[in-house]
């Protein structure tokens, strides 16, 4: 989804840069930039003009006139957003020092940083460190971080991460107390790779909540589905999902527009109990929004912008439907809400199944289920009328089909078959007696079909059907 993207490289030496910050408490030259701040506890930070975040390379030299620890340090900032790089609101960095005086990789998200990798050992405990280190991030969002201390000691170490994938800035922030405020200097820096053009943030309306599985059958896990209604590729990782309390970050995922995809704490579960059509449309997260049984809320934001919200509550679902464990609501064409297919039973990542049945493929006349009554009047009680009802189907392609029997006024009276695989030519047989083997009253029923093929096509037939006295 990456290249779908400008792409441009380039190399820029300091000479090239501008930089924004404290430049006043730095001496600057040609590629060298040493901190020479007055003598009192303090920060600062100096930062240049950098797109980069693909395919790249970030490289310097580090001179620390002491062992760095957590009231004397250095955050170089590979990736940030704004040009006072420690105030970024999505950022990486690597902090050099810490209670354990080691190197480290941070992820800084809306004030929050959040540790992605650390070395173990403490590597910065020399009264001096020189400290060349060259950090490539692949194609593949995978980072390999090479590092050299005082020419004696030389290692590595490699992780993936994508949280963080658009640039405007990279520099560098001192934290230091009185006695280490000329302590700081960096050599011989540059910065190789690919730019992205950085989406637009999704605005109101852009993003919608399209179906919420939020009571899951068994050990089953709870999705939330979310559709792009924009006319521009929307990168999640700008979003949340969250409720009146919470609030929960999403992955870096490009989401195209009219694309789906739906979101959920376990995927393999997922698509154990449902349909998966495209594993691709399917983003599984560490820590998912708790969806509860009875009611819940649930919004979309981007930053503090109000993208979409949803209240639900497990009567939404229809009514004369007895078992709703496992069922997804589904919104239709209209923005209301309403329980998806009995058959589907919820439809993560792909088109909802109320859409199906308003909906015709330009091969609908040669494989369309055909289903259909040679008398729609018969009897439990008079032997001159048929004694029961038959329906002759003919299906051209094998489906799962479900039968169904309700009363005129929409309650359920007799499931005549619960999801049977059929195909070709046969015939379904109804005598008139509900669910406790008990003869139904006279009255006009209605007998309604649901045919799912392998395509995740539905489609849904209703036959009018009179039971005489």
């Amino acid at each position: 989804m990456k290249k779908i993207l400008l792409l441009l490289s380039f190399f820029l030496p300091f000479s090239l840069f501008a930089y924004y910050g404290n430049a006043e408490k730095f001496l600057l030259s040609e590629n060298s930039i040493c901190l020479d701040a007055p003598e009192e506890a303090s920060t600062a930070y100096i930062s240049m003009d950098s797109q980069v975040s693909d395919n790249a390379t970030w490289q310097t030299q580090i001179l620390l006139s002491f062992s760095p620890t957590s009231s004397n340090y250095l955050k170089w900032f590979l990736l940030a957003d704004s040009a006072n790089v420690n105030s970024s609101s999505n950022a990486y960095y690597i902090l050099f020092g810490g209670t354990k005086r080691t190197i480290s990789f941070y992820h800084l998200k809306s004030g929050k940083s959040t540790l992605v990798y650390q070395c173990q050992e403490m590597l910065l405990n020399n009264a001096e460190n020189k400290i060349d280190i060259n950090v490539t991030r692949s194609e593949l969002d995978n980072w390999t971080v090479e590092y050299n201390i005082n020419d004696t000691l030389s290692s590595s170490f490699e992780f993936v991460h994508n949280r963080v994938n658009y640039s405007s800035y990279w520099g560098f922030h001192c934290v230091y107390t009185k006695t280490r405020s000329k302590g700081f200097c960096f050599n011989d820096f540059s910065v190789v790779g690919e730019t992205i053009e950085k989406p637009l943030m999704p605005k109101l309306g852009d993003l919608l909540i399209n179906e919420v599985l939020f009571n899951p059958e068994g050990d089953g896990v709870d999705f939330i589905e979310i559709i792009n209604t924009s006319d521009t590729v929307i990168d999640l990782s700008y979003c949340m999902l969250g409720n009146k309390k919470q609030t929960y970050p999403l992955p870096y995922y490009l989401l195209c527009p009219d694309s789906l995809v739906a979101i959920t704490k376990d995927t393999l579960i997922l698509c154990e109990q449902y349909n998966c059509l495209a594993n691709s449309n399917l983003i599984q997260v560490e820590k998912m929004l708790p969806l509860p049984n009875d009611s819940g809320y649930i919004r979309i934001l981007s930053d503090t912008i109000l993208i979409d919200t949803l209240f639900y509550k497990s009567d939404m679902h229809h009514p004369y439907i007895n078992n709703v464990e496992g069922l997804s609501l589904e919104r239709n064409l209209d923005g209301f809400w309403t329980s998806a297919s009995t058959i589907i039973r919820a439809t993560p990542g792909y088109k909802n199944s109320v859409l199906y049945n308003s909906e015709n493929t330009e091969d609908s006349e040669d494989v369309s289920p055909e289903f259909y009554l040679k008398t729609s009047t018969f009897s439990v009680y008079n032997s001159e009328y048929p004694q029961n009802i038959t329906i002759y189907y003919t299906l051209k392609k094998p489906a799962r089909v479900a039968v169904n029997v309700f009363s005129l006024s929409g309650c359920p009276v007799c499931t005549i078959i619960d999801s049977e695989l059929l195909s070709g030519e046969g015939s379904l047989s109804w005598s008139g007696i509900s669910e406790n083997s008990t003869p139904l009253p006279v009255g006009i029923y209605v007998v309604v079909l649901e045919v799912y093929d392998e395509k995740g096509t539905l489609e849904i037939k209703k036959l009018p059907i009179a039971l005489t006295p």
